[in-house]
């Protein structure tokens, strides 16, 4: 999961300039399962922005999320890792 994460992430700060600290994303990556609302959620605070105030862009952000997953719910369990 992590590492479909971290493309998500990679192409959110190519495609509209989300580019997270590495710390902030590593709190994205422990979580074992993640819907796409918390996931916007998080990429927008953690970009310094009021999600209150920037819920088109939780709304855009949610939608990528869907849009790679297929789902608006992942899982660690739904997802084998690479080492």
């Amino acid at each position: 999961m992590k590492q479909e994460l971290q493309h998500l992430l990679y192409d959110l700060c190519l495609d509209w300039g989300f580019c997270i600290q590495p710390e902030d994303a590593e709190k994205i990556y422990r979580q074992t399962t993640l819907t796409a609302d918390e996931f916007a959620l998080a990429v927008v605070k953690f970009e310094g922005m009021n999600p209150e105030y920037d819920h088109k862009w939780v709304r855009k952000i949610a939608a990528k999320f869907r849009e790679r997953f297929g789902n608006s719910k992942i899982s660690k369990s739904t997802f084998a890792e690479h080492t």
